[in-house]
């Protein structure tokens, strides 16, 4: 792998100070100091798939790219980083398009529009999987009225998701009752059967499904096409998704259900050069994250700008022009 040069180096001093830079000590006698920039990475939870994804571009970046060391941070998902990032307290995020449109227009529940923020690419397709025991019987969403459900970690876009998909059947959150888990504290509360369904919504196959499907008895819940539709309509970047059968061990038949991209977002206030280090690295070393987990083979240039739901940032601009992806 051919590492990237340093063509950052005269980035600005105001960009340096954002991005919180140290001074390393010499590598020789009478050697200059090298600035080092670090980043941080807010993903998702371990259990899902942001982490692992996440966790492998940090090391791709901090390992191609001289004078960048990238951090992977756990999170609880795409809401928590878009307030993370709008404090400025990360310089790149992981989150799902459509929550990330609703965080840049500032739609529920997200008061005010969060503007400091811009795309670099999008990963792959989150998939929301609702998962269930067989033998409880549920087989759609309308059959969760009045049942228990792990919705997400609070401030999670699986959370979001997942109110809109059961608003749309007329479904509320006073018509269920609902905790706000972990994809692993969900799947440990259906092996205890403190709740009836736990949703995850990530890159299949998930850790947390592939655990749950090892030691019980799993079903998936299929989305119904009205939900879908009326979802849909109003955000477009949710979209048709399938899990093949076979995916998790029981699973047999198709699941119909709905999936939103994966976004990579950066500050906006992150120099050009950077940004487009990040992206070049990350492309010329697709075969590090693919190995990562299976969802990093869904990463592409053929797919890299859709559901792009925020406006690019100038240095993911500049290359994706430059690959003939954009005018």
């Amino acid at each position: 792998m051919k590492k990237m040069g340093v063509f950052f180096c005269l980035v600005t001093l105001l960009t340096m100070v954002l991005a919180m830079p140290v001074i390393a000590g010499p590598s020789a006698e009478g050697a200059e100091p090298v600035m080092e920039i670090r980043l941080a990475l807010a993903t998702g939870g371990t259990s899902g798939t942001y982490y692992p994804i996440g966790a492998a571009i940090a090391n791709v970046v901090s390992k191609n790219i001289k004078g960048i060391q990238v951090t992977a941070e756990s999170t609880a998902g795409s809401v928590a980083n878009l307030r993370m990032l709008e404090e400025k307290k990360v310089d790149l995020i992981m989150s799902a398009s459509n929550t990330a449109s609703g965080a840049f227009l500032g739609e529920d529940p997200f008061k005010v529009p969060i503007k400091n923020m811009q795309g670099i690419m999008a990963l792959y397709p989150e998939t929301f999987q609702f998962v269930v025991l067989k033998s409880s019987g549920i087989r759609t969403l309308s059959d969760l009225k009045g049942k228990r459900i792990a919705v997400g970690a609070a401030g999670s876009g699986t959370e979001r998701t997942t109110r809109l998909l059961l608003e749309a059947l007329g479904i509320s959150y006073t018509d269920v009752k609902v905790q706000f888990l972990s994809f692993g504290e969900g799947v440990t509360a259906l092996k205890d059967r403190i709740i009836d369904c736990a949703v995850v919504g990530a890159g299949t196959p998930t850790a947390a499904v592939v655990d749950a499907a090892a030691s019980l008895d799993i079903h998936l819940l299929d989305v119904e096409e009205a939900a879908y539709l009326k979802v849909n309509k109003d955000s477009p970047f949710i979209i048709r998704s399938r899990i093949p059968a076979g995916t998790y061990k029981g699973v047999d038949v198709q699941v119909n259900t709905v999936a939103s991209p994966a976004l990579l977002i950066v500050r906006d206030d992150l120099h050009s050069d950077v940004v487009y280090g990040i992206v070049s690295s990350i492309f010329s070393n697709l075969a590090d994250i693919q190995a990562s987990h299976a969802q990093g083979k869904s990463i592409s240039l053929d797919t890299a700008l859709d559901g792009m739901s925020i406006p690019l940032h100038p240095g993911a601009y500049r290359f994706f022009k430059e690959k003939g992806l954009v005018k």
